[in-house]
């Protein structure tokens, strides 16, 4: 499952086929009171995992890491890409109408919302010092997409690029407020950019050690930067890897596979372990629960899910 795009031109590569199908300038209603919740009591405490259906315009709310199915926020437009707060608050991107989302886990109601009048966001990360909310736009209204800054996650954003990257798909802050991006040159060429702490442009980042093909998954484990690949070897499955960070250079030290995959765009990790949603559009899509950092078959699955993308857990 890619990260999706919109029928107008220029249009990024995608792997199932399916477009945003959303005119420049069109806003949905923000998701309200279509809300439900199967268990108040599961949602109310402990951690959950948010997982966006691109297709059927819904979240759904898991607890972790049992992955029961709590409840889910309706009313979106195409969502996608998730990230979470030190507040305990999850963001949305609700890219078919140009929003960001903020929900307090529980809440039916967003208890914030942002504009994106430029692009299409995808991706979102947080900065953990700061709370600064990073948004990828796929691409622009009227050419390449970039990176969108909210300071304090409120206001207007501060834009920043870079020249090598074209589409840009999801995003993850490390402990010390670099930010890292993956994405697609115009010549749909995988990716990595770098927007150092303090910086006001950003840089390509090499990859040594792997060959990456479709953006997925960006975060960072704590020792190192976990960069995702929906089509891991160029085949229809997907995998992760680990890499190391020196200066403009990503060395991958370990790949992860993700057995029995067919497209997983975003993953997210919690006291080791990973979930995220698995799009099987010739069999059945789950949300699924691994081993970090060993991979391999999912240690738990459970369907529902029909086309999910963005993942991100909450704490409280």
């Amino acid at each position: 499952m890619a990260a999706c795009s919109t029928p107008a031109s220029p249009q990024p590569p995608v792997s199932f086929g399916a477009s945003l199908g959303a005119a420049p300038g069109r806003i949905a209603a923000s998701p309200d009171s279509g809300s439900s919740w199967e268990d108040a009591a599961a949602a109310a405490s402990g951690a959950l995992l948010y997982l966006s259906d691109f297709r059927n315009y819904d979240v759904y709310i898991y607890t972790v890491p049992a992955l029961k199915m709590v409840g889910k926020i309706t009313g979106f437009f195409q969502p996608q890409g998730e990230c979470s707060d030190n507040n305990g608050n999850v963001w949305i991107t609700n890219t078919g109408a140009q929003q960001i989302l903020e929900f307090r886990p529980g809440s039916k109601r967003p208890v914030a919302m942002l504009d994106d009048s430029t692009g299409y966001p995808v991706g979102c990360a947080v900065d953990p010092r700061n709370g600064d909310l990073a948004v990828t736009n796929l691409f622009d209204l009227y050419g390449p997409g970039g990176v969108l800054v909210f300071k304090n996650a409120r206001g207007t954003p501060r834009p920043y690029l870079d020249s090598n990257q074209f589409y840009y798909y999801f995003a993850g802050y490390d402990r010390h407020g670099n930010l890292f991006t993956d994405g697609l040159t115009k010549d749909n060429v995988f990716t990595l950019s770098l927007l150092p702490t303090g910086a006001s442009h950003m840089s390509t980042v090499t990859v040594r050690g792997a060959t990456l093909h479709f953006p997925g998954t960006i975060m960072h484990s704590g020792s190192s930067l976990v960069i995702g690949d929906q089509e891991c070897g160029g085949k229809k499955t997907s995998c992760l890897y680990e890499a190391a960070i020196s200066g403009r250079t990503a060395a991958v030290t370990k790949t992860i596979e993700l057995r029995g995959s067919c497209d997983i765009a975003q993953t997210v990790l919690a006291n080791g372990r990973l979930f995220g949603g698995n799009y099987c559009p010739q069999g059945t899509s789950g949300t699924d629960r691994w081993a970090f950092p060993a991979g391999g078959k999912p240690l738990a699955s459970v369907p529902g899910v029909h086309d999910p993308i963005g993942a991100a857990i909450v704490t409280r």
